[in-house]
Order: structure tokens, then C-alpha cells, then sequence
């Protein structure tokens, strides 16, 4: 069976109460006929007890900390993994592998950026620099062959 994160566990514990929970540990030694009706019965409480719950208190789901915070892509994806299939997962780390490269593409152009600040001269020709390499020429000459690949589709768009 597949492991709960703790956002998955603080969700099912603020949205239930042990009446529920007690209906959840009992449902295995029910007879099998009337697990089904019971299993729906338990899902029925739960959406009931959220809604009186979002009634008697409006509240969002989200930690007070993490308002003015980016979320953390990377740990989202974690937490997602083990409820994806196979396929989802392979999506997932494609996504997640867009995400690195796009901050990359961020932080080199930064970088590039401040260099030309500190070295304005370097990448114009001149007699202390014939060849006229550039500051993205020395970072790009930094990146594999991918990395460049990317770095150029980013800085097309």
C-alpha cells in the first residue's frame, strides 16, 4: 500500500472525527455484503462533517508561513509520487526537469547579466580581446550539450 504524505494525513484528520474513524477501523469486520453500503455510508459522513465543518468555520488550507513563499515544486512533486502511476511519473519528472532548467535559464541570465555590469568591455573586439567571446559564449561553453539545447529554446521565447 502506498504511503501517505503528511499533507494527505493532516487533510483526513481535520476533515473527520473519531465517530467516523471508528466507522473506517470496524468496515473489514462488517459482513462482506454490507460493506459496500457502509463504505458509502462513511464517505457520505465525511463530505457531511466538512460541510458543517467550512460552515461553522471559513478557513483556507494553507500554512500562514507560506503565503508570501514560492511552493516548492520539487517537494510537490514528492509528495504526488506515490499516488501517480508509472506514466504520471515519467510526466512528472519531465515537468519537474522543465522547472530545473527554466530556473537555470534564470540564473544564467542573471549571471550574464552582472558580468556585462562588472566587464563591460569583454565580448567587443578589440586588441586585448581579438576573438570577441562574449560572457554567454565562456557560460555557455559551462553547459552540456542539453543544458545549451535548452538554454537556447528559453532564450528564443
Amino acid at each position: 500500500m502506498k504511503e501517505d504524505s503528511s499533507n494527505v494525513m493532516a487533510f483526513d484528520a481535520l476533515y473527520t472525527n473519531n465517530q467516523i474513524q471508528k466507522l473506517k477501523v470496524l468496515l473489514p469486520y462488517i459482513e462482506p455484503s454490507m460493506q459496500k453500503n457502509m463504505a458509502i455510508y462513511i464517505k457520505y459522513m465525511e463530505l457531511k462533517y466538512t460541510i458543517d465543518l467550512f460552515k461553522k468555520h471559513p478557513f483556507q488550507i494553507r500554512a500562514a508561513s507560506k503565503d508570501t513563499e514560492k511552493p516548492d515544486i520539487q517537494k510537490i512533486f514528492q509528495e504526488l509520487r506515490p499516488y501517480c502511476t508509472e506514466a504520471e511519473s515519467k510526466q512528472l519528472e519531465q515537468i519537474n526537469s522543465m522547472f530545473k532548467t527554466m530556473e537555470m535559464y534564470q540564473e544564467m541570465s542573471q549571471t550574464m547579466s552582472a558580468m556585462q555590469e562588472m566587464f563591460p568591455d569583454m565580448g567587443k573586439q578589440n586588441s586585448d580581446n581579438p576573438s570577441g567571446s562574449s560572457m554567454e559564449d565562456l557560460l555557455m561553453g559551462m553547459l552540456s550539450p542539453e543544458q545549451k539545447a535548452m538554454f537556447e529554446a528559453f532564450s528564443k521565447n
